[in-house]
């Protein structure tokens, strides 16, 4: 699905907004389909053999029997009229939901048109006799699609156009997908605690092999047949149908043969997954040995001196078996003895701390001694003078305390090795802390030590130390002894059960070669389907070196020391906690929250507050960097991260560029409006036994302008506040004032309306529209304002809003505007959108990112 789809779905409020997703994506996909909406239905297309019927959802929950058949029975009372009106029948029915997604072919509910039931009423109420009768009477339990980053629509239409012809999926079994599927089966299929691991994977690969032998008992619900088993093997029907509604069954003898020889494969890694081991699934093994092929040659592992130093269970080596010479190492001594009772791991396997090196272990218990195994020694040596190539293939750890070795245990203080210490003594910064550089250099530095000529790191690791700023000391020291030879990209939840908001990087490095510390570097994109591991396209991963945007947003403050000011833990919330830790500079205008410099924080952490945040991590915005201010929060706020460009680092823009003039003007208006604007306008505020009048620098309206629109009776109070606007900051908050006074500090007005009514800002249509729109929400609701702010009581949880302000914000306003006027705030909220997607693409032109 494409991620234009996939934003406006995220983006979805309603049902209609999710029809047109689909309708989108469909007629992307396929352009000769022909759409209509006949008896109000949300969407008939055909082209081909399909005639497909869609129905919207606005997330429902489609992983359970209740919610399929409510959303199915509304689809049958449409059938019904296409039946009534003797048309022919949609022959697929699609349910397309903002999260979920499922097909069906017709004839798998065509008996229920039959139903002698009150088919008059509206398919959009529902029937509930007819869905009672789905809840009963309907035994095929569809395969539901998660609608995210993992979702190749292509495959649901192939889907699609497969049951209008009468068939089905053809998704088969490989020696690759073999062990997903089983986890799937188990996770899904299975309702047997009693079965063993080794009777499950028997009776998994007996229903894919034996479909006539093994099949749902006809009478017993939820048992399977399985020929010798005289216990009842327990099953969920329902989504044992489904699964072979999606998966072939039946395959050739000699495949047969094959699959059946994995089956201690697949209980040995079941059982380790659920003992919380970790272990490199098979399929990205594979693509990483493909992937050393490609940089050193197909025969790398009947050349190459090869070790693993991070060995587990040696399931990155242990599928293969042409090895010259294969070392396998772990911490972890359990780990060694399952390698060594299975025959995996080469002939030197052997317990070993790498990052400890001859040093005391918290592996070794008992006074062990942590050394290289005197054979491995001499065999190290031997290959150096014979000029072999060593290879270290790994999959480290990632974090700064979890263990080397596979277990899912964590010990305190693990990161604080004697690698650690030495890299500290190379001054590489924060990367000493993490365990996978501190693999990476220990591997550089054996190499050098034991005099191999030429050597290769082959690694699974976060992408973050080819792009983060914080990694530069390593950068500059691992690019100036390493060339790239290549790697791939794929979603962290494709590897392991974590968050799939990130990815992990297989990259190859040889030595004896550079890479320039501002190179770009290509890595190829892969992903899952069907279980087998499908091409991408090619990303560049860049470095932000010199060019940081969040440094540039800062220069024109640099060296300005601030003060103490009301510390704000939200845009209504002031606290006096001894943690708290902002300041602000001398005739700031507010100061924005900025986390980090790349894309994985700028969704929580880029916000514009009206004093100092408690939590620090950012700086003062004033009108020396207020246009840098404006055109950073843009770009960490129009792009929004995948899982591929969640590291991507923010650039010091082109300000030379025709348009970005432009552009930023326009984006005064996105970051006025923007939900993560936190800018208030706030009174009497106690913060360390003074009181404080913040004020809101992105009002747009001047003081003058304000008092004649408040110059009415309803607002009487909003009035006296303006009229009592200091005229100079520094009179009531001493640390935002200075020897010169500003034209908008002796009227009273805020930034922003200095910046429109002296014609500083030159806006675009949309951006004009926007504005306008926003202005006459503002006049409209004003009488009703005050009324509001009284009826509102003050919680811990819902603060004071301070609507008595004049110059309160969007942030503050948003509530009145919502629950008075929703159609005008829909307006508001369409033109935003409009002028955010025209704005979009200025990231990546101007260069705050680079694709």
């Amino acid at each position: 699905m494409r991620k234009i789809t996939k934003t406006l779905l995220e983006s979805s409020r309603v049902e209609k907004d999710v029809e047109n997703a689909y309708r989108a994506e469909i007629s992307f996909e396929r352009p000769q389909a022909l759409w209509s909406s006949p008896y109000g239905t949300d969407g008939v297309v055909t082209w081909g053999n399909v005639r497909l019927l869609l129905e919207a959802k606005y997330d429902k929950d489609f992983k359970t029997r209740m919610g399929i058949c409510t959303v199915l029975g509304q689809m049958i009372l449409y059938l019904k009229k296409f039946e009534q009106a003797g048309e022919v029948l949609p022959n697929v029915l699609l349910v397309g939901d903002k999260n979920e997604c499922f097909v069906l072919s017709t004839e798998s509910v065509r008996g229920f048109l039959s139903l002698d039931l009150d088919w008059s009423v509206a398919p959009s109420k529902g029937s509930p006799e007819l869905t009672r009768a789905l809840v009963q009477g309907f035994n095929l339990l569809p395969y539901v699609y998660d609608v995210d980053a993992n979702l190749d629509f292509k495959q649901v239409l192939s889907r699609v156009e497969a049951l209008s012809e009468g068939g089905g999926h053809n998704a088969r079994a490989t020696l690759h997908n073999l062990g997903t599927i089983f986890l799937y089966w188990k996770d899904r299929v299975f309702q047997d605690p009693n079965l063993s691991p080794v009777d499950q994977a028997d009776v998994f690969l007996r229903c894919l092999f034996q479909p006539e032998e093994v099949y749902l008992h006809p009478k017993k619900k939820g048992v399977l047949v399985v020929p010798g088993y005289s216990d009842e093997v327990r099953v969920n029907a329902e989504q044992y149908q489904s699964f072979f509604d999606h998966f072939s069954q039946g395959y050739k003898p000699s495949e047969v043969e094959t699959f059946y020889a994995m089956k201690d494969r697949l209980i040995e890694d079941d059982a380790r997954r659920r003992q919380g081991a970790f272990f490199t699934p098979t399929l990205w093994v594979d693509e990483a040995h493909k992937e050393i092929a490609r940089v050193l040659g197909p025969d790398w592992r009947k050349e190459c001196v090869v070790w693993d130093p991070a060995a587990g269970t040696a399931n990155l080596t242990r599928d293969y078996h042409d090895w010259r010479m294969l070392i396998s190492s772990t911490a972890e001594r359990s780990d060694v003895q399952v390698m060594k009772d299975q025959g995996w791991g080469g002939k030197h396997v052997f317990q070993y701390d790498f990052l400890n090196p001859g040093s005391a272990s918290p592996f070794f218990e008992g006074g062990g001694q942590n050394v290289l195994p005197e054979s491995v020694d001499k065999a190290l040596r031997a290959a150096a003078r014979e000029g072999k190539r060593l290879v270290f293939l790994m999959n480290p750890p990632y974090g700064t305390a979890n263990v080397a070795g596979t277990t899912g245990r964590h010990k305190s203080g693990i990161a604080l090795t004697a690698v650690n210490a030495t890299m500290k003594g190379h001054v590489l910064g924060g990367s000493s802390q993490q365990l996978y550089a501190q693999f990476m250099f220990r591997c550089s530095k054996l190499a050098a030590e034991y005099g191999f000529a030429e050597s290769t790191v082959a690694v699974f690791s976060k992408p973050t130390f080819m792009s983060s700023g914080s990694y530069r000391p390593f950068r500059d020291w691992w690019y100036a002894k390493h060339g790239y030879g290549g790697g791939f990209l794929f979603q962290a939840s494709h590897f392991a059960d974590v968050s799939g908001r990130w990815g992990i990087s297989f990259t190859v490095w040889n030595s004896g070669g550079t890479t320039d510390s501002e190179a770009d570097l290509p890595i190829r994109l892969c992903d899952l389907q069907d279980f087998s591991v499908l091409q991408g396209g090619i990303k560049t991963i860049y470095n932000s070196d010199g060019r940081e945007a969040s440094q540039w947003v800062r220069a024109p403050l640099l060296g300005v020391k601030g003060a103490d000011a009301p510390q704000m833990s939200s845009g209504l919330k002031i606290t006096e906690r001894s943690t708290a830790r902002g300041s602000l500079a001398p005739g700031a205008l507010g100061y924005m929250v900025l986390l980090g410099n790349n894309m994985s924080n700028a969704n929580d952490g880029t916000y514009p507050l009206s004093s100092t945040s408690s939590r620090g991590n950012g700086y003062s915005y004033h009108a020396s960097n207020w246009r840098r201010t404006v055109a950073l929060y843009g770009a960490r706020k129009l792009i929004t991260e995948t899982w591929d460009t969640q590291k991507d680092e923010y650039l010091v823009p082109d300000e030379t560029l025709h348009g970005y003039e432009q552009w930023v003007n326009d984006c005064h208006v996105y970051t006025l409006l923007h939900t993560s604007n936190n800018c208030t306008a706030m009174r009497n505020v106690p913060y360390k036994g003074k009181n404080f009048r913040l004020k809101n620098h992105w009002f747009w309206r001047t003081r003058a302008s304000t008092l004649d629109s408040l110059d009415a009776s309803p607002t009487l109070a909003m009035y006296r506040d303006a009229q009592a606007e200091p005229t100079k900051e520094s009179d009531i908050n001493p640390i935002t004032g200075g020897e010169e006074t500003n034209p908008w500090e002796l009227s009273g007005d805020a930034y922003m309306a200095h910046l429109i009514s002296t014609g500083s800002l030159s806006l675009s249509p949309d951006a004009h529209e926007v504005l306008d729109l926003l202005d006459a929400l503002w006049l409209k609701s004003l009488p009703y304002r005050e009324s509001y702010y009284a009826s509102r009581s003050v919680t811990d949880k819902d603060p004071d809003l301070h609507l008595h302000a004049w110059d309160a914000g969007l942030f503050q306003c948003k509530h009145l505007f919502r629950e008075l006027y929703p159609e005008e705030w829909k307006e508001l909220q369409n033109a935003f959108q409009v002028l955010a997607d025209r704005l979009k693409p200025g990231v990546y032109t101007y260069g705050f990112l680079r694709k």
